[in-house]
């Protein structure tokens, strides 16, 4: 692992299916970046190409945005293909539809050098967010849920970031195995948590850095989406829940959380009006012990590079 004070650069890492408008956004923000030592990897599981982000690659006198169209579906898988085509040492996940200003990748950058974390979460604005008693970044053990808050302002150690904001460390993703691809189903809910625990459990530390903030638009098209089809939602939703409660709790977490999660297929059967969602929850807790068994999986993936494709 390179020493705190010798880690060499950035690479940001976008994964971004079916929202040309807001990419384009996006990657100009990146491309204002006060920081020199840094590359943009744009992971594009879209049905069509983006001509404008093509566009503004041609524009740049440097070599910075890498292109991909992935042959491939899943956040998790798009997180993992990132990794494996970084070049820097420290690699930021941020997604498609977020608007920032010029410091967030020195943010990140300088966190780790300053505190020597192996993954930094950084602060989170979205609508309707205001800053709760909770410790930013932690873990709820009892129910298997973790606690955001990111909104908040006070820099502290922490378990976990948010997908859509944080940095980890190449070498740490290297010794853990990158993210879990099982995770992709639905709307892979958890897939940045259990990362989170798996370098949490391998001795790893996190740290909440306010500073290397965004803004979070939660655009409404494209994207991993949270559908309303509940039976759906809850087959994923207990599936990726699981493999967190199997994988990473005690056994004497272990009845609680699952009975949270029961709960929870309670409470969509109610507004489904239907048992269809606790059925489903049933049938993903099944599923989701089973994959918890297994190792986590990350495939040899395939996309294109393109510059005028």
């Amino acid at each position: 692992m390179p020493e705190k004070n010798s880690l060499r650069g950035v690479s940001v890492v976008i994964p971004t299916i079916n929202r040309a408008a807001v990419l384009v956004e996006t990657v100009r923000d990146m491309l204002n970046q006060q920081f020199d030592d840094y590359e943009i990897l744009i992971v594009d599981q879209s049905d069509e190409i983006n001509a404008e982000v093509l566009d503004l690659i041609k524009q740049i006198d440097q070599p910075r945005i890498r292109y991909f169209k992935a042959n491939f579906k899943g956040l998790p898988q798009a997180r993992n293909f990132g990794w494996r085509h970084a070049a820097k040492d420290v690699v930021l996940y941020i997604d498609d539809d977020i608007r920032t200003g010029t410091d967030l990748v020195r943010s990140h950058f300088e966190s780790h050098v300053k505190t020597g974390a192996d993954m930094v979460a950084g602060g989170i604005d979205e609508a309707g967010d205001k800053p709760s008693h909770l410790p930013t970044g932690s873990f709820n053990w009892w129910t298997a849920t973790p606690i955001a808050n990111f909104c908040a302002t006070t820099a502290s150690w922490c378990i976990h970031g948010k997908g859509c904001n944080f940095s980890v460390r190449r070498s740490a993703l290297d010794t853990v195995g990158g993210l879990d691809e099982v995770l992709s189903i639905g709307a892979a809910l958890y897939e940045e948590s259990e990362l989170a625990l798996r370098l949490y459990k391998a001795g790893k530390r996190t740290w909440f850095e306010p500073s290397a903030r965004l803004l979070h638009l939660a655009a409404p098209m494209g994207g991993c989406r949270v559908t309303k089809d509940w039976p759906k939602y809850m087959f994923g939703l207990a599936h990726n829940r699981s493999i967190l409660i199997f994988r990473h709790l005690k056994p004497w977490h272990q009845p609680t959380a699952l009975l949270r999660l029961l709960m929870l297929g309670l409470s969509y059967s109610r507004l489904d009006l239907s048992l269809r969602p606790l059925l489903a929850t049933l049938r993903g807790l099944v599923a989701g012990r089973h994959a918890a068994a297994m190792l986590p999986l990350n495939a040899e993936l395939d996309a294109i590079e393109c510059t005028s494709c």
